[in-house]
């Protein structure tokens, strides 16, 4: 009998052998070559799934992003608010375990969105998506009494979107300075700011959802 491929399970393998290249190598060692390697498959098993460089960035970002996104969602179930922001924070910020791996792929993807105007729509739609999650947690902190009342939403997302998206520039640029303490001290500065008040204040217990 011939054998029976799960092409879904063979696509989630080359992408995460793609992954392990851009973390080890850089985006620019990529090649049909070094997947098919990583990954045990002949070069036309990796064509046939992922026709260029573009798509192979591509999946491995949507992987990392839906990866953390899922995650966050996880973290943040029964929670609302301020420490469901919390949660998201410890969720996507480069913690060492394998934070700054991540970012690697991030950036690359970053890099050339930049200059790909698919590659920037693919990155908008899903940054949007985000950005309507960390909306949601700073207006249910809003309703919690939580947040500083003279805040503005729309400036605290972007405020909320660029602390995250500084950190992985940082893990990967700055490495030294990125590390765990650090981290978490930022968590702890952003959300006392969030709330208008002296970060070594004891912050109010949020409601759950």
């Amino acid at each position: 009998m011939p054998k029976i491929v799960d092409h879904d399970e063979r696509r989630a393998h080359i992408v995460a052998a793609v992954t392990k290249i851009i973390i080890r190598d850089g985006f620019d060692r990529v090649t049909m070559r070094e997947i098919a390697a990583e990954a045990g498959y002949a070069h036309g098993a990796i064509a046939r799934y992922f026709p260029d460089k573009k798509s192979l960035l591509t999946a491995a970002f949507l992987e990392v992003f839906q990866g953390s996104h899922d995650r966050t969602l996880e973290r943040t179930e029964g929670v609302r608010g301020l420490e469901a922001l919390r949660q998201m924070f410890l969720e996507l910020l480069p913690f060492e375990e394998d934070g700054p791996q991540r970012s690697r792929v991030v950036l690359s993807f970053w890099d050339r969105a930049a200059q790909d105007p698919e590659l920037w729509q693919i990155h908008h739609e899903n940054i949007l998506s985000r950005r309507e999650l960390i909306r949601r947690f700073l207006s249910e902190a809003r309703e919690d009494g939580d947040l500083d009342p003279g805040l503005d939403i729309d400036d605290a997302v972007n405020r909320v979107s660029a602390h995250n998206a500084g950190w992985q520039m940082m893990a990967v640029l700055v490495p030294e300075a990125a590390a765990d303490p650090s981290l978490r001290s930022s968590i702890d500065s952003i959300l006392a700011a969030l709330r208008g008040c002296d970060e070594r204040r004891p912050a109010r217990a949020s409601s759950a959802a």
